[in-house]
Formats: C-alpha cells, sequence, structure tokens
C-alpha cells in the first residue's frame, strides 16, 4: 500500500513539473517576442533631432568637454539588444549629470542651468521607463522626443546669451544696471555695517 501511495505522489509530481517546465517555455518565448517587438519600436525611434549649434557657441564651448562628451554619447545608437538601449540611457543620465560641471563662465548662467536641469529629469524618466519590465514604448517616445527639445533648447539658450552679450552698451548703461543690481548693494550695505561694527 505504501509503495503505491509512493508511486502515484512521485507520478504527480512529475506530470506536475513537465507542465510547469511547458509553462515556463511559454512564458519564456512570450518574453523573448516582447522584447523584440519593443526592441524594434524603440530602436525605429531612437532618433534625437538636434539642431546643429551656431558656429559662435561651438566656439565658445570647445573646451567643455562633459557637453562634448554628452553629445558623443547622444548621437551613438545602440544596435544590438533591448539590454544596449538600458545601458545607454544609463550612460545618458551620468553624463548629463556631469554638465553642470565647468560650464563656461559665459553660460554659467540660471537660465542654462535650469535648462540643464529639466534635460536631467527627462533623461531620468527614460532611464526608468526603459528599466522597467513591460516597458511603456509611448512613454519611451515621447520622452526620446522631449529630450531632443530640452538639447535644443540649451543651444538656443546659449545661442542667446551671445547675441545679448555682443550688443553694445549705450553710454551710462553699465551704471544704471549697477545701480539696480539689488545683490550688489545688499553686499555693499552688508561690507559697510561690518566696517562701521568695527570702528
Amino acid at each position: 500500500m505504501k509503495n503505491i501511495f509512493s508511486f502515484l505522489l512521485f507520478a504527480a509530481l512529475v506530470l506536475i513539473s513537465c507542465n510547469n517546465k511547458e509553462e515556463r517555455l511559454a512564458d519564456s518565448a512570450k518574453a523573448a517576442e516582447y522584447n523584440d517587438s519593443v526592441f524594434a519600436i524603440i530602436n525605429q525611434n531612437w532618433n534625437f533631432n538636434i539642431a546643429q549649434i551656431n558656429p559662435k557657441v561651438e566656439g565658445r564651448i570647445q573646451r567643455w568637454n562633459q557637453w562634448r562628451a554628452f553629445n558623443k554619447e547622444l548621437k551613438e545608437k545602440p544596435k544590438s539588444t533591448l539590454n544596449a538601449f538600458k545601458i545607454k540611457a544609463k550612460n545618458l543620465v551620468t553624463k548629463s549629470d556631469s554638465l553642470t560641471n565647468q560650464i563656461p563662465y559665459i553660460f554659467d548662467k540660471p537660465a542654462v542651468k535650469s535648462r540643464i536641469s529639466t534635460l536631467n529629469t527627462k533623461l531620468k524618466s527614460l532611464e526608468t521607463y526603459i528599466m522597467l519590465d513591460y516597458i511603456p514604448t509611448q512613454k519611451v517616445i515621447g520622452i526620446i522626443q522631449d529630450v531632443a527639445t530640452e538639447v535644443n533648447a540649451i543651444q538656443n539658450q546659449m545661442n542667446e546669451i551671445i547675441v545679448k552679450s555682443e550688443i553694445p552698451k549705450e553710454e551710462g548703461e553699465l551704471i544704471m544696471l549697477q545701480a539696480l543690481d539689488t545683490a550688489r548693494h545688499a553686499r555693499r550695505e552688508i561690507q559697510e555695517a561690518k566696517s562701521e561694527e568695527k570702528k
């Protein structure tokens, strides 16, 4: 009796394990098919349409190594697998994190920094979505377009700064701008107060 019970238990386990193996093979086939379709969609839409940079801006950012490294990373398209796109998204986030390091003095302004921050946020969103098990392709495509928009916005802002810097100042305009600079006045008033305290 015990032998028959053991044999039936063993037979049931074998049947269950065979069914589980078939289910796993079916699941892995579905996952592979899904990954292939997601790869095809992302591969087709992984195009960052970045406008040509103004030569005057180009001349000012030649030594900004972080910007050049970021643009190089952005232009190189992964070719092989979905995992290559995941690695690329991670690399883009790393490169964009370093963009605020050594910004050329003329572009070291809140307008440029805020656009870099927005770009960084978009790239982190791209990385987050592309790392999911089930990737929302429409969101990824939208973020790819947003990243291109943000890079163009940074370049346009730098171009605007160059254009404004080339406008000649009228006589007395510099003195008027200094008078309107409230931060400079605050620092001067603090220094004057400190010097009076010392006396």
